[in-house]
C-alpha cells in the first residue's frame, strides 16, 4: 500500500521512465537524468522537478472507512488522492555552438515518450507506489512564460527549454484505523426434534 513516500517515488517513477528510454541517446548516461532543481542541475542533462502539490478532488471526494487488505480487523480511512506538477528541463555543457541543439533534442524526445505513454507503465513504478492498483496518468501540461519564470525563480539565469507535466492519482494511504473486531468465520446451529406422541 502506497505511503507518505509515494511524492518521491513518483518523481523517480517518472525519472526511470525517462532513464529507460532516452538512453544512450539524446542523453549518453542514465545518471544524466534524476530529480533535481532546475536551477543547479549539476551534472543532469534532463531534470524532473516537483512544484506544485495539489489534493485531487475532482474525482469525487474519497471520505469514510474502508476495509484495510492486509488487515481484516480494521477499517482504515480513505487514501488521500494527490495531483503532482512536475517541470522537465534539458540541460546542457556543450559549447554554445552546440549547446541548443542538444536541449532542444533533449527536451524533443522527453515530449515525445510522455506524450506516447498516458500513464507510468508498471515496470518503472518506484517503492509503495508498485503496489498502486490505480494507474499513475501523466499529461502535458501547458506553461506560460510567467509560470515558468516563477517556478525558476530566478530572473538572472536562462530558462532551459522545459515543458509541464501533470500525474495524477498518487495514492496516499491514512493512518485513521479503527477496529471493527473479529469477523464470524463459521456459525454451527443445533435444533432439538420433539418426539410426536403416538408414533
Amino acid at each position: 500500500m502506497t505511503d507518505y513516500t509515494a511524492i518521491f517515488e513518483a518523481a523517480e517513477s517518472i525519472a526511470e521512465l525517462l532513464r529507460s528510454e532516452m538512453s544512450p541517446e539524446p542523453v549518453a548516461k542514465k545518471e544524466h537524468i534524476g530529480v533535481c532543481e532546475p536551477q543547479s542541475p549539476e551534472d543532469y542533462q534532463l531534470t524532473v522537478w516537483i512544484y506544485n502539490i495539489e489534493e485531487q478532488k475532482d474525482s469525487g471526494p474519497m471520505t469514510g472507512y474502508v476495509s484495510d487488505p492486509e488487515n481484516p480487523l480494521i477499517e482504515r480511512f480513505a487514501p488521500m488522492r494527490l495531483r503532482l506538477q512536475i517541470l522537465i528541463s534539458a540541460h546542457s555543457k556543450a559549447p554554445a555552438i552546440q549547446k541548443y541543439a542538444d536541449e532542444y533534442r533533449i527536451i524533443g524526445r522527453a515530449l515525445q515518450l510522455l506524450r506516447d505513454n498516458p500513464s507510468i507503465p508498471q515496470e518503472y513504478l518506484q517503492g509503495t507506489l508498485a503496489d498502486q492498483t490505480e494507474p499513475v496518468t501523466i499529461e502535458i501540461t501547458k506553461l506560460s512564460n510567467e509560470e515558468l519564470t516563477r517556478i525558476w525563480n530566478n530572473t538572472q539565469k536562462t530558462i532551459r527549454p522545459s515543458f509541464g507535466v501533470t500525474l495524477s492519482q498518487i495514492m496516499v494511504r491514512s493512518n485513521r484505523v479503527r477496529e471493527i473486531g473479529a469477523r464470524v468465520a463459521s456459525a454451527e446451529f443445533v435444533t432439538n426434534q420433539r418426539k410426536q406422541k403416538g408414533r
